[in-house]
């Protein structure tokens, strides 16, 4: 974020952040779930008069921010997650 508000290339741009693979969001949750040590999710249909506004299939691609800042993601999704898991745990009380 730093780097791109301090980039004038970056100025008026929309950067899409992501990984180096797709991940669905079923799991997305199984991992989260794995990296909690514990925890469950459910399943739910979209509800049939939602579909309209229901965009699909949606992959976040950071090649503009790669090709215009030279970002690129440093930590795995699993590491990423495990340490917001961990901060999270640690500062919950400004949270709640």
């Amino acid at each position: 974020m730093l780097l791109a508000a301090a980039s004038p290339e970056a100025d008026g741009q929309v950067f899409n952040l992501g990984g180096e693979c797709a991940i669905g969001l079923k799991d997305l949750a199984q991992m989260l779930v794995k990296v909690n040590g514990g925890g469950e999710y459910s399943v739910r249909s979209f509800p049939s008069d939602r579909k309209s506004i229901d965009i699909g299939d949606y992959y976040a691609d950071f090649s503009l921010i790669r090709s215009t800042l030279g970002w690129e993601p440093q930590v795995p999704l699993q590491e990423g997650l495990a340490r917001s898991v961990a901060y999270y745990r640690e500062n919950l009380e400004h949270y709640l």
